[in-house]
């Protein structure tokens, strides 16, 4: 028997971590073959970004070691399999994976890679095996190396997956857990495989056919799931929503819920144009809270940047209305943009992120770097001269993920940092205007004043919100620090860390609009204080700008809040309520006693950054929810 080992690592979640996935479908595919469990012995996975030294015990006599490579694992694995050489010259090293380039270009410049494999790795790992001794030209979708150099093998693609084994229901999982009992999993669900979509920036599986896992096996695998207690599911769906039998398997999860309580969260990509059977499965999903929300992606409003990107968007009109829709059923929604694309503009970028909140989308945007990746039509060296697209390499951004002193390799990303129709400073810009709506809109901290200008036609959310990063640049409180800071990462392409790290919030990092947010809240009335002369000079009656200061402050939830009471002459909270919701506008005059009835309550800082700002987020959690707050109007 030969020894097997895998390499899947993946970063420490606060305290969980990911079940290794992908080399579980992998090692239950090739134990189906009776002649390979005969032959060889699938040892480790070594699963945790354990120090080298310590992962190197795990390994004895190895034959083979396999690395799974993603993003976050690509220079550990290559730091790894190095020592794996050195110690053991006749160890064949295997790189696959999501990050493993199509050109086979890992091969040539890593000299101690045996073999490259490209595309999905079942079949072609069981091949492998099965060829190890003999002859390798037969194997699909490799490279391997050979005296006379490097040879590549024909390109497959594998339509049926049928038959596919689970390493959820074959016991591997289950091994697992037993080895290491005190240790809080993620999981990973996969339904079907591919995409129809060819997005320039994306390299999931674009443009590939859609294939399917039998909902007999996923809902099995959904069961194991809740019978081991696992309380978080990342659905690695490209688009889930799109068939008629995602809504049975919502349903199926739904069901299970609430049956065994778990899991607790199940975390679909949704799909973007299947409107009505989306909006079915969120509200199945929303009545158990086990998502965050539906995702409004747009990536860019810019119309020249999704000619680039080979994307086409919903219409402001139809987001409007379902927008209008899901605030009715009260499921929150999040709207993605992507900072970078090629076409983009400062302006057409800084605009679009104001044109999301004009047609209500006030709930929560997340804007994320536009990150090259190894298979994606981005990464073509064409691709990237016919745009004029700068390319930085920085170290990996895993927010959310513990902190590490003295970590022992060093993880990069690949962000587009300049193109033909964005250079530096705008992009350097562009950063700052979207930290500053997602700070002070999405979550919450100022939200209610630009909604009411904007809704008196007195100030558009553009205006409003250059004016507040104009003024936090010519102040010198700590806002001003702040932003100065998060400027000058961008200014100097993010060298260092690229994140907000704050021990008084944890030992985990945060993007930096959830890390101003929570200085905020962590000194709520010096920060507001700071913004006092900035409010003093928006275009508004004093009367109408103290009683709506004090409904802004009370919204935003805090730690150690209790009860609060209200008694004002205007219903701001009828007027924005109805606004957010159908976008109509009617300030009313009238006496109004407002309670503010927490829910639940924080004690310290640290249980409310992670359940309120990391988990909480999207589902709007910042600010009090229409259940907490007791409205009384009447003069």
């Amino acid at each position: 028997m030969r020894n097997v080992y895998f390499v899947q690592v993946g970063f420490d979640f606060d305290g969980a971590v990911y079940l290794p996935y992908a080399v579980g479908t992998i090692i239950a595919y090739c134990q189906k073959d009776p002649w390979i469990e005969e032959n060889f012995c699938f040892r480790d996975i070594i699963f945790k970004r354990e120090p080298l030294d310590a992962a190197m015990e795990r390994i004895s006599d190895p034959f083979i070691v396999a690395f799974s490579c993603s993003t976050w694992n690509m220079e550990y694995n290559k730091t790894l399999a190095r020592r794996i050489k050195d110690r053991f010259p006749e160890c064949k090293i295997i790189f696959g994976g999501h990050s493993v380039s199509e050109s086979g270009d890992l091969i040539e410049t890593e000299d101690y890679i045996d073999i490259l494999t490209v595309g999905e790795g079942e079949r072609v790992f069981a091949a492998l095996l099965q060829n190890i001794d003999t002859d390798l030209s037969g194997v699909n979708n490799i490279l391997y190396r050979t005296s006379s150099g490097i040879v590549r093998t024909k390109r497959a693609v594998y339509h049926d997956i049928s038959a596919y084994p689970s390493p959820y229901l074959n016991g591997l999982f289950d091994r697992l857990l037993e080895q290491y009992p005190t240790q809080e999993f993620l999981s990973v669900l996969e339904t079907n495989r591919g995409c129809p979509y060819s997005c320039a920036y994306c390299d999931w599986c674009s443009g590939k056919r859609m294939r399917f896992f039998p909902l007999e096996k996923v809902f099995r695998e959904i069961e194991w799931l809740a019978k081991n207690k696992i309380a978080y599911c990342f659905c690695a769906d490209s688009n889930f929503g799109m068939f008629e039998r995602d809504v049975e398997i919502a349903q199926f999860l739904v069901d299970t819920k609430k049956k065994y309580g778990y899991p607790e969260v199940f975390r679909p990509c949704y799909e973007k144009n299947s409107a009505d059977r989306v909006f079915k499965i969120c509200h199945l999903l929303n009545t158990m809270g086990m998502d965050k929300g539906a995702t409004m992606a747009y990536q860019t409003l810019s119309d020249e940047a999704l000619k680039n990107i080979g994307r086409k968007n919903l219409t402001m009109e139809h987001f409007s209305e379902l927008m209008k829709k899901y605030n009715e059923a009260q499921i929150p929604t999040y709207s993605e943009l992507i900072l970078g694309l090629p076409g983009e503009t400062k302006d057409s970028f800084c605009h679009g992120i104001c044109r999301l909140l004009e047609n209500g989308q006030h709930n929560s945007i997340s804007v994320y770097h536009c990150e090259v990746l190894p298979n994606s039509e981005l990464a073509l060296p064409e691709y990237i001269k016919k745009h004029q697209i700068e390319i930085i390499k920085v170290a990996f951004n895993h927010i959310h993920s513990a902190i590490k002193d003295n970590e022992e390799v060093q993880e990069y990303s690949y962000l587009v940092r300049s193109t033909a129709t964005m250079n530096r400073d705008d992009w350097v810009y562009s950063n700052l205007f979207s930290i500053c709506v997602q700070c002070f809109h999405s979550l919450g901290l100022l939200r209610f004043f630009a909604m009411y200008l904007y809704a008196e036609n007195k100030l558009s959310y553009f205006d409003f919100y250059s004016k507040l990063l104009a003024y936090i640049f010519s102040s010198d409180g700590r806002l001003h620090q702040l932003f100065a800071g998060f400027q000058e990462k961008y200014e100097t392409s993010l060298k260092g860390d690229w994140n907000y790290h704050n021990e008084a919030f944890g030992n985990v990092t945060w993007f930096f609009e959830e890390g101003a947010f929570l200085e905020v809240i962590h000194d709520f009335q010096a920060f507001y204080e700071e913004l006092s002369p900035f409010l003093e000079r928006l275009p508004m009656d004093r009367e109408i700008r103290s009683e709506l200061l004090a409904y802004q402050k009370a919204m935003i939830r805090k730690p150690n809040d209790d009860l609060a009471v209200l008694n004002q002459r205007y219903d701001f909270h009828a007027c924005f309520e109805l606004f957010s919701a159908q976008g109509i506008y009617d300030l009313k005059k009238t006496n109004v006693n407002l309670k503010v009835l927490p829910q639940n309550q924080w004690s310290d800082i640290l249980s409310y950054a992670k359940e309120v700002v990391w988990y909480g987020r999207r589902r709007g959690m910042t600010l009090y929810q229409p259940h907490e707050i007791l409205v009384k109007s009447g003069d």
